[in-house]
């Protein structure tokens, strides 16, 4: 039964992708926006011009559209500029947050990247402010016509990077024609976002060059790879393809039925052809793309191949692997990224897991309570807990180091639910951590034994909490009906607190240990007065409870000085008691 549900059969979306695209009215209006902007006057001018370069904002009742449109530029002048110019370089200074280690370096079209370095400061740069503001209350269609598109595509892009993760309404960027604009570091550090990838839909039909221009000015393979879902069309229909290397074979396929393209100039109008795809639409003539295949999913992307009047030229190639293999491996990614959720709420089942093992270790007053429980072992249940541990930890390292890894943008690496989530696991399991590192015999955990990805979860934790909107009050005392100490590193300092005791009792009194306790004291006090710091630890054989015995001994040989009388030591003395209830209120006090 488990073989066959992992046989689930896939099957491609291109061509239902496409009828919706063309039964919504988003293309129409996006042509007639840069329509209205061509006048009878549109001649071949120098790319570089941004003084003739138009963008103009049209109201629609449900979505803006603000559409890029620059003067006929021909096919030869623009493949004089086919060169990348590298991240490396100054002029590509406001895309260095698409940089990560993934892509640490990437290029963009030095034709697209020079044009919109001349637009950015007159006119883009408070155009992306407008948009900004307008997007928290409705969506906009950002589109252009040719280098026009490469414009929006480069803006487009540079908005999201503005945008709050939490924004709904994203951009949709819709080009006509436009030519490819980077390289395949610029490629994969955009689709890092699935998110941002979805954002750029490029329509390019078969009779149109621009789109594979830069393809056609090499004779080795291209340099510059797609990114976002091509809608690619004909007079026969059109379909959607999202995989670079597949957009990549069509667009050369497309070339050579057309022994490369007509027009040098960009004067192809895409409004013919929209009408077309409509008027198929209406007819929904599906059966005559219909082509058997054993396999659903290579059916599926071979009738995307016949509805853009491919087929034929198709069955010649001999490696027809290499259209539908690509789609395949970016259907199932955008699968497992569609659902991210269901891996996390398996870790939250997990996570229940220790609650109830934390509950059991604190049975009664006389129960260690769960760090010592586990680092002692004496039960079985601190050995089954082992195994939920570990899948956590697997689980954690992986979402944190793919985090990482994305481009650095000004919001958090991770979205709250997953910070919120990582947040409970590193404040409920990292003790373990704690108590099989001390267990052996070890010091100084934050320093030689922390995992790094504790440290990040914990450090955008705290960025996150430093922005205004996300502050929360830290001294509410329910705090302490929660089962968690927020300081997932708190055992630490006692385990560190207690070793310094045993040195005081043993004769070692020096100034920097008496220093350290007197600090460990003030730590402790912190939490008390915040609540951050659950009852357990009270518990009479729990190592804290351990270290306040050997602290006495400390106290009472006067080896903190003859005169010391500390909040804490105050608070122990009878007040802890209360602690657990809520009702105890601090007053604060100089010492």
């Amino acid at each position: 039964m488990d073989s066959v549900r992992a046989a689930k059969p896939l099957f491609s979306d291109g061509l239902n992708l496409a009828n919706l695209v063309v039964s919504s009215d988003i293309l129409c209006n996006s042509w007639a926006a840069i329509s209205a902007q061509i006048d009878g006057n549109h001649q071949s001018q120098s790319p570089s011009s941004s003084e003739t370069v138009k963008i103009q904002e049209f109201e629609h009742p449900e979505y803006k559209i603000i559409a890029f449109v620059t003067p006929l530029v021909a096919a030869s002048h623009l493949q004089e500029e086919a060169d990348l110019v590298p991240s490396s370089s100054s002029e590509v200074s406001e895309f260095q947050f698409l940089r990560s280690q993934d892509s640490p370096s990437f290029a963009i079209n030095k034709a697209a990247i020079s044009l919109f370095n001349a637009l950015r400061d007159s006119k883009l740069s408070p155009l992306k402010t407008q948009v900004a503001k307008s997007s928290k209350s409705i969506p906009h269609i950002i589109t252009g016509d040719y280098l026009g598109g490469s414009i929006a595509s480069l803006f487009t892009l540079w908005l999201l990077r503005t945008l709050d993760s939490a924004t709904k309404n994203r951009p949709l960027c819709i080009t006509f024609g436009s030519p490819l604009i980077g390289d395949d570091g610029f490629q994969q550090a955009i689709s890092q976002y699935s998110t941002w990838n979805s954002c750029f839909l490029h329509v390019a039909h078969m009779d149109d060059s621009f789109p594979r221009l830069f393809l056609l000015s090499t004779a080795e393979q291209s340099l510059y790879r797609p990114f976002g879902t091509f809608l690619l069309c004909s007079d026969s229909g059109g379909a959607c393809f999202e995989a670079p290397d597949t957009i990549i074979e069509l667009l050369t396929l497309m070339s050579q039925e057309r022994n490369g393209g007509t027009a040098d100039s960009q004067n192809f109008n895409y409004k013919s052809v929209i009408e077309c795809l409509e008027r198929r639409l209406i007819c929904k003539n599906h059966s005559a793309f219909s082509v058997l295949d054993a396999d659903s999913f290579k059916a599926g992307i071979n009738a995307q191949v016949a509805a853009i009047g491919l087929m034929q030229i198709q069955l010649q190639n001999m490696d027809s692997d290499s259209l539908w293999m690509p789609e395949k491996d970016i259907l199932k990614r955008k699968n497992q990224a569609l659902d991210p959720a269901k891996e996390l709420n398996k870790m939250k089942v997990y996570l229940a897991y220790f609650e109830w093992y934390k509950k059991k270790c604190e049975d009664n007053d006389h129960s260690p309570g769960y760090y010592d429980s586990f680092k002692n072992k004496m039960f079985k249940r601190d050995h089954k807990v082992v195994k939920f541990k570990t899948e956590l930890e697997m689980y954690w390292k992986a979402v944190v180091e793919e985090a990482e890894k994305r481009p650095h943008l000004p919001e958090a690496p991770m979205r709250f639910r997953w910070l919120f989530a990582g947040t409970n696991y590193r404040r409920m399991v990292e003790p373990l951590h704690i108590a099989e590192y001390y267990k052996w015999g070890n010091r100084s955990y934050i320093s030689k034994g922390r995992s790094k990805h504790f440290k990040l979860l914990e450090q955008w934790l705290d960025e996150h909490q430093k922005k205004p909107q996300n502050s929360v009050p830290n001294n509410s005392k329910m705090k302490i009906m929660s089962s968690i100490t927020e300081d997932s590193c708190f055992w630490t300092h006692v385990e560190e607190a207690r070793i310094t005791c045993r040195l005081l009792n043993s004769g070692g009194s020096n100034s920097a240990e008496i220093k350290n306790l007197v600090e460990f004291e003030k730590y402790v006090m912190g939490l008390l007065k915040n609540y951050a710091v659950t009852p357990d630890i009270f518990l009479e054989s729990s190592s804290y409870m351990q270290w306040w015995r050997e602290y006495e001994d400390v106290l009472s040989k006067q080896l903190m000085g003859t005169s010391h009388n500390s909040e804490l030591t105050r608070f122990m003395d009878g007040e802890y008691h209360h602690y657990k209830s809520g009702k105890l209120v601090f007053h604060m006090t100089d010492e």
